[in-house]
């Protein structure tokens, strides 16, 4: 920082030369005060008598030991004390300014929405980072990834497995398929079905942009088959509305158990040969915010 002064003569000084004055005054040696502050001794006495040329005074007296200030030298001590504090206070203020506000965004897809309970660890990241201006944006499992490996994404939750290279991915959490049908439904009577059971049947199924839906079309490839799929929904209301009204056999996630309740006559079974679906927390591995992303991730492994 430069401060000027005007007189008849431009003065000029800059912070370092308070800085440097204030060691050699509080120490009383230009030895001592040159050790503390990691600088060579004649390095020190050329700014000092640099500064002394500057202001046109005498801030210590050379020939005492230990070394005395003048009187200007005492009543600059006063003034270089309050100017390097102000400084410090000034330099705080502007770094705490600079990361205020700073974006981070958390992707949630809807594939895995209710399954992980989210809100109060947030909230308490929020809490201890009030610089961050956090979004939460309700995203399918596709634009997750595509998004994150963008960096349009700080961070987000979402079903694998991932394809692009650039992320990093942390298992959260695994959950089972289950079919939700009518009780007087004939397979109703089963402890466990298997695809093999469900080929003929009309299936409801999640929305095609999320990962569950290519992920049961995979299942029945390998088993050579090609489901009936009757309709899409990521809603799972719509789900158990439309197998009430035995228009198909649903098949859900675990987590939609809770959502479902206890509605009359039906019945929820779990599918045996569908192998269980996968929730990551994901983000870039080249990330800027590696340490914010650290203190996130530790909250839900």
């Amino acid at each position: 920082m430069i401060f000027k002064t005007h007189s008849r003569e431009e003065k000029v000084l800059n912070i370092r030369q308070l800085e440097y004055f204030i060691a050699i005054y509080e120490n009383k040696s230009f030895t001592s005060a040159a050790r503390k502050l990691n600088i060579s001794q004649q390095g020190l006495s050329k700014s000092i008598k640099n500064l002394e040329n500057e202001l046109g005074i005498l801030l210590f007296l050379r020939n005492q030991s230990p070394l005395q200030p003048t009187a200007s030298g005492q009543l600059l001590y006063t003034q270089a004390v309050h100017l390097t504090e102000e400084w410090a206070k000034t330099l705080k203020l502007l770094e705490s300014a600079k990361k205020e506000n700073i974006p981070f965004k958390i992707g949630l897809a809807a594939s895995v929405f209710g399954a992980l309970h989210l809100e109060t660890a947030i909230w308490n990241f929020r809490q201890k980072h009030q610089e961050l201006s956090i979004q939460i944006l309700n995203e399918t499992d596709y634009d997750c990834e595509r998004k994150i490996a963008d960096g349009n994404l700080d961070i987000a939750f979402s079903m694998g497995p991932f394809l692009s290279k650039s992320i990093q991915s942390h298992l959260l959490a695994e959950e089972s398929i289950y079919a939700l049908l009518p009780s007087s439904h004939p397979l109703a009577e089963k402890e466990r079905l298997y695809l093999s059971d469900i080929l003929e049947e009309p299936l409801i199924t999640s929305d095609e942009k999320n990962k569950g839906y290519s992920c049961l079309l995979s299942d029945f490839q390998r088993k050579g088959a090609v489901p009936h799929i009757a309709f899409c929904s990521s809603d799972p209301q719509t789900h158990l509305q439309l197998a009430h009204e035995g228009l198909g056999i649903s098949l859900f996630p675990e987590h939609w158990l809770s959502l479902i309740g206890s509605f009359e006559n039906m019945r929820t079974i779990p599918i045996t040969d569908i192998p269980k679906r996968r929730i990551y927390i994901i983000h870039k591995k080249t990330s800027p915010k590696k340490a914010l992303l650290r203190q996130f991730i530790k909250l839900f492994l």
